[in-house]
């Protein structure tokens, strides 16, 4: 009996701290969707495109992206859509399934989505936190980011300017942010000085925005029917913060929410794709336009995303998953321009159709549709369209002028009508400059008057610094 002491010591020793059993798909999940979730979610009747019948098909997810997140069930919506804590709740109409369940769930997420008892767990993505207080964001801050000592680019060698493509000025500094052939060209918007070179190897800047604290600069492009990306840039040092994205094609359009959570961006897939910034891993998809994405936006309390597309579809969806709100028809051509009220309760668009149109986000009905730009030959396409804080706009057509408009008015006043046609507009962070970036490569600026009726033209510099 004395010998066996040890060994039973020993077997109720190892026995207390031996691994917890794998849980894994095939033994331990399956089942649980198969009792619960298969009659919606199968490869016959896949119910928002999720599939839940296979590891494959339930790893892949659905229209709305990813629904689980390897070692993290925090984040993974399909816990959420469980518990019942978030929509769509799952099983529908029903009660949440058993808590036992919901652990095993959340025990296989955490483990590395073990397919099987041979497989090897999945490591989950770094994180990095890009988050910022919502509260605040519309007043001027202490220490506006302004760009420091730059990394040196080298710039290719080019014969003349290339079109600017893409314009944005910082809302609480004296910065503008000017496109260039794989490039972003920094300049003080008072003395014009070139601040310095932020390098985009992705090809051609198609979008740039800064964040609403003015802390990031969004840019987004690449080469058509290749590869498109989304930057974001911290301001200061001109470091990358984040990459999101890995499209086949280039991206035309793109926002960060003003939590700086959520990138949205779209091209010409006609899809618009939401991601988080902390993960890069895809939140949801939205795939009811028709033709290419041309311009998306947050609304400034972050909670709608408007998306527009080539073929005057206008539409407004819930940013968090992508929920259908309202269908804003007016528009007939491409969208060229989208820009929010500040209490995100009126969005306003621009379009190649010529009309620049308000929306209501009570009921999603036109307040207003105005023709931005016209010649003798009827209505010319609004090609790009810029507010201030304060409701001032300045729009640019294919009649070749840049018109500023009051705070809500329908009155406008043409600055100048030029032989190129113009491409990108900016306010700068005061709302009393005027930058243009036209086909020819040239940026031109105006200071406005203060009876804001006359314009003065300060200089033009073009974009090979």
């Amino acid at each position: 009996m004395s010998r066996l002491l040890p060994i039973l010591f020993c077997l109720l020793f190892c026995s207390a701290f031996a691994a917890e059993p794998k849980i894994t798909f095939d033994t331990h999940i399956k089942p649980i969707f198969k009792q619960h979730c298969l009659n919606c979610h199968n490869p016959d009747k896949a119910k928002g495109d999720l599939d839940l019948s296979s590891y494959t098909a339930t790893v892949a997810g659905g229209s709305s992206g990813e629904i689980v997140v390897a070692g993290n069930s925090g984040r993974s919506v399909l816990i959420g859509v469980l518990t019942h804590d978030e929509e769509p709740s799952m099983p529908p109409k029903k009660a949440p399934i058993p808590t036992e369940q919901t652990m095993l769930v959340k025990k296989w997420i955490d483990g590395g989505l073990l397919e099987n008892d041979g497989s090897k767990a999945k490591i989950a993505k770094p994180s990095i936190d890009l988050s910022v207080d919502l509260s605040g964001l519309d007043k001027a801050p202490d220490d506006p980011a302004m760009p420091g000592k730059l990394p040196k680019v080298e710039s290719a060698m080019l014969l003349r300017p290339p079109p600017v493509t893409a314009l944005a000025a910082s809302p609480w500094a004296p910065l503008l942010a000017v496109a260039g052939h794989e490039s972003i060209l920094l300049y003080h918007s008072e003395s014009l000085k070139h601040l310095g070179t932020l390098a985009f190897p992705e090809r051609i800047p198609h979008v740039l925005k800064f964040s609403r604290n003015g802390e990031l600069l969004l840019a987004a492009g690449g080469r058509g029917a290749h590869t498109g990306k989304v930057v974001l840039f911290d301001v200061r040092t001109g470091a990358r913060k984040a990459e999101i994205g890995d499209e086949t094609d280039l991206v035309l359009a793109a926002d960060v929410s003003p939590d700086h959570k959520l990138v949205a961006l779209g091209g010409p897939g006609k899809v618009v794709k939401v991601f988080r910034t902390d993960t890069g891993e895809q939140v949801y998809k939205i795939e009811k336009h028709t033709d290419w994405i041309s311009h998306v936006a947050f609304s400034p309390d972050g909670e709608n995303l408007a998306t527009g597309d080539r073929n005057g579809n206008l539409m407004v969806w819930g940013a968090r998953y992508g929920g259908p709100m309202f269908t804003l028809t007016a528009h007939k051509q491409r969208i060229t321009g989208l820009h929010w009220r500040l209490d995100s309760q009126v969005l306003v668009s621009a379009c190649e159709d010529g009309n620049i149109g308000s929306w209501g986000m009570e009921d999603g009905f036109a307040l207003r549709v105005v023709s931005g730009h016209k010649n003798k030959a009827g209505n010319q396409g609004v090609v790009a369209m810029k507010r201030t804080r304060k409701g001032a706009m300045i729009s640019a057509g294919r009649d070749n002028t840049v018109k500023y408009w009051q705070p809500n008015s329908s009155k406008s006043s043409t600055l100048q009508r030029f032989d190129d046609l113009p491409t990108a507009l900016a306010f700068d962070h005061a709302g009393t400059r005027v930058f243009l970036g036209d086909y020819n490569g040239d940026v031109h600026v105006w200071d406005l008057k203060k009876d804001k009726k006359s314009f003065e033209q300060v200089g033009s510099f073009d974009t090979i610094p």
